[in-house]
């Protein structure tokens, strides 16, 4: 019966043909290979079960020695047929089971790394590879550094590398000084007032950022001249036309200080002693712990001089004090002293932000005041004292909410405190003698001490779109708000006052990019809002609060595009234009509580800003590089905003000129030969003139179509360094011997058009000499600099004849370990 059953499944088996003997032989057969394919099916799943439970996961995150992401990595085990690859993150993760293994992890243009490990349980394992090395016999390869790439964009940029001249530098000053088409001059030695010209444009239309901040977010006591020099690692100074993603107001351009971005762990420390008892003092640290991304980085600057150089030629009284003699006198009352001292603590290349930090600044001046804004005004007892501090937050991140989005946020807040005593009734000569006064001895009335508070709040945001390879666009917004609150802890007459100053700027651009980047393109619009409230009504003459309503707004509009072609390697052509607005600063509009008074009138600035110029670089024969720019440039000013000195009391204030111009034009030629010798020499020649033609009652102004006063209008330097390796046979050491020259062509100092031409007072012709001589010794890790300022002793002189220190030596010892 049964038999019959399992007949009737199978059809290939006939009945009738076969026995019923052979028929059970065959089913028997056919049952145990059933029986036999359960089991091994059984088996099999046994087996993956038990596999499964001795499964383990190896992940990790591969980097490179900067700990940016190498994505495409290949990690594989060696002997076995697994392995995988990382992400655009870096990061890679294998199901293997437990065992022992040897795991090679290798990317191109990096150095493989192999470990063997026993595997037991999950484990994370990252790796750090090291760029490839390949060495090149008989070929020279030329690379670009950020400064040249810079340079060589659509905007007119003097891009200064740092790092070859922080061994030997005294101040950031003394560098961007010697760059095309700049031109800085001080009131006196170190912690002086500065004026800094950029094609022929100076003061305050001359904006200053550290990484894109505004720098007064640091404090109104931090400067170029007292900013640490080991925290610099470029120097990037806007001709004319400034980028929008500045966020900025600027007329004449701007100076952008580049920090330090290494992500790896040192202590950088410097001493500098020079004459006139000068000392400077900087220390920076950075602490990156590379598995979570943290790091914390703090820095210190100190900066003290007497300032005690020699005045020539001025004028005392004599023992009757019936007339004057002419006698060389020491300065007696110029020390300064400047402390600034930063921490920064924060978390890098994380999924949620590629940089978030907190950072907090103090700084402290102390200024005894030597002059007023001529030399023939001394002072013996008037001081300024700065103390600031500021908090701030960045964050920072590509891939921000969408793919192709970057965003970049700070937030800061600064306490800037300046207190101005002026309490001696007394009137000093270069001697150091004084007689009694009735008058105080900087705005010559009563005696003060003006307290002068001025909060800032700076809010920036910056989103870029990389619409493609080609195309992207970036908006851009900067928030600018500071307090003037003054009382005076002396004067019981005076009346204290809060004014604020609040600007908006909001900046739009589009760029693009044709034929691998051989011709690119910048439009941009910006728009300045800007709000006043006065608070302050007294000297209501003078600063002319009474005429203005106690708050005013204003909305102003600019635009402009740069475009570059590059023809060849040696031939490139660029140019730019703007119609840009400048904001009056706080410091215009409100003084400086000493020597520069209120102007509430002031109107902002207008100009229409054009750059055109070439560039190119050519090798000229193996290892020999030169490098040339030239440039036209134009700027049509209506409303120049200049400062204006009164010379019997020694202030000033910033006044509107109705209409100037600027025409230039400037050149640079750089040659390199083998990395060992290399030339710089630049030239600048402007063309400032007052176009206002008639005063304001009707009659016609002499000025008209005078060279703007107190400006240098023909102006070059040269610059020689000379490099030898492995000195006094010692390998990884350096010698470096470097020449300065310096030539400033004589110009006015008041207006052409006032008096007779053959007695108007000059600054004379200068031409100033400079070395130094800079030791390095493994591979820069130690550094003894020399340098000799003025080598022949020439008198120098800058705003206003005010006389600037004569031949002066320096010398510096740094530190550097990493």
């Amino acid at each position: 019966m049964y038999v019959e059953y399992f007949l009737r499944f199978m059809p290939d088996i006939p009945v009738h043909n076969r026995s019923l003997s052979v028929i059970s032989s065959r089913f028997m057969r056919r049952l145990g290979h059933v029986v036999k394919l359960c089991l091994v099916v059984a088996l099999s799943g046994l087996c993956m079960r038990v596999q499964a439970q001795s499964s383990v996961t190896l992940s990790g995150r591969i980097t490179d020695e900067a700990q940016k992401p190498v994505s495409r990595a290949s990690v594989r085990l060696e002997g076995t047929p697994l392995g995988t690859g990382s992400d655009e993150d870096g990061c890679y993760r294998l199901q293997l089971p437990a065992g022992k293994y040897s795991v090679t992890v290798s990317a191109l243009g990096y150095d493989s790394q192999q470990m063997t490990l026993e595997i037991r349980e999950q484990t994370r394992l990252d790796f750090c590879l090291k760029e490839q090395v390949v060495g090149l016999s008989a070929v020279e390869v030329y690379g670009k550094t950020k400064a040249q790439r810079l340079r060589e964009g659509s905007f007119t940029v003097n891009a200064i590398d740092v790092k070859s001249y922080a061994h030997s530098l005294n101040n950031l000053n003394d560098l961007i000084g010697r760059s095309s088409g700049v031109k800085i001059r001080e009131d006196g030695g170190v912690g002086a007032d500065f004026d800094l010209s950029v094609n022929g444009l100076s003061g305050n239309a001359i904006r200053y950022f550290i990484d894109g901040i505004p720098m007064s977010s640091v404090g109104n006591g931090i400067t170029l001249a007292n900013f640490p020099i080991n925290l610099v690692e470029r120097i990037d100074i806007y001709k004319g036309v400034v980028p929008a993603e500045l966020g900025t107001d600027a007329l004449g351009g701007a100076v952008n200080i580049i920090t330090k971005k290494a992500i790896r762990n040192y202590v950088d420390v410097s001493y500098g002693l020079g004459s006139f008892h000068t000392h400077k003092a900087d220390l920076s640290t950075q602490y990156i712990e590379r598995r979570t991304g943290i790091f914390l980085k703090s820095a210190w600057g100190v900066n003290y001089s007497k300032n005690d150089y020699t005045m020539r030629g001025v004028e005392v009284p004599d023992e009757a004090r019936e007339g004057f003699r002419i006698i060389d006198a020491k300065r007696f009352h110029d020390d300064y002293f400047s402390v600034l001292g930063q921490l920064h603590v924060g978390v890098t290349n994380k999924k949620w932000a590629d940089l978030l930090s907190l950072a907090a600044y103090c700084s402290r001046v102390d200024t005894e005041l030597q002059t007023g804004s001529v030399q023939t005004k001394v002072y013996g007892m008037a001081e300024r004292q700065n103390k600031a501090f500021s908090l701030s937050l960045q964050y920072r991140k590509q891939n921000f909410l969408v793919r192709r989005l970057s965003a970049d946020f700070s937030l800061s807040h600064t306490w800037d405190h300046t207190v101005v005593t002026d309490t001696a009734f007394r009137k000093y000569d270069w001697t150091g003698h004084y007689i009694e006064a009735s008058r105080n001895e900087i705005t010559g009335r009563g005696k003060s001490i003006r307290n002068v508070k001025r909060p800032l709040i700076v809010g920036r945001a910056n989103f870029g779109y990389l619409w493609n390879e080609n195309h992207s666009f970036h908006l851009n917004y900067l928030l600018n708000r500071v307090g003037n609150e003054r009382t005076d802890d002396f004067d019981a007459d005076f009346v204290p006052s809060t004014d604020t100053f609040g600007k908006h700027v909001i900046g739009l651009s589009y760029r693009q990019s044709f034929g691998e980047d051989r011709w690119n393109n910048t439009f941009f619009v910006k728009d300045y809002i800007s709000r006043l409230k006065i608070g302050q009504q007294d000297l209501s003459w003078i600063t002319g609060s009474g005429k203005m309503p106690d708050s005013s707004t204003s909305v102003n509009w600019g635009y402009g595009f740069s475009t570059r072609l590059r023809l060849s390697e040696w031939l490139a052509v660029k140019a730019s234009a703007e119609r840009s607005v400048r904001l009056p600063l706080a410091r215009e509009y409100m003084g400086n509580g000493s020597t520069v008074y209120p102007n509430f009138l002031l109107r902002p600035e207008n100009s229409r800003n054009c750059n055109f110029g070439i560039f190119g670089t050519l090798n000229l024969a193996s290892r020999h590089r030169l490098f040339y720019e030239a440039g036209l440039f134009y700027r049509g000013v209506e409303d120049y905003i200049r400062f204006v000195i009164t010379e019997d009391e020694g202030t000033g204030q910033y006044r509107n000129v109705k209409s100037a111009t600027v025409k230039g034009v400037e050149g640079e030629l750089r040659y390199e030969y083998d990395h060992c010798l290399q030339a710089i020499a630049n030239i600048s020649y402007l063309d400032e003139k007052s176009k206002t033609r008639y005063l304001p009652d009707g009659k016609p102004d002499v000025t008209y179509n005078n060279r703007i006063p107190n400006k240098p209008w023909l102006y070059g330097n040269v610059e020689l360094n000379f490099k030898k390796r492995n000195i006094f046979g010692q390998k990884e050491s350096q010698l470096k011997a470097s020449y300065y020259f310096q030539y400033v062509h004589w110009f006015y100092l008041t207006w052409k058009g006032y008096g007779s031409v053959s007695s108007k007072s000059r600054i004379p012709t200068q031409c100033i000499n400079s070395a130094s001589v800079t030791c390095s010794f493994r591979n820069e890790r130690y550094n003894i600099a020399l340098e000799c300022s003025n080598l022949f002793d020439r008198p120098v002189y800058d705003n206003y004849m005010m006389q600037k220190q004569g031949r002066s030596f320096w010398g510096k010892l740094r530190v550097f370990i990493h």
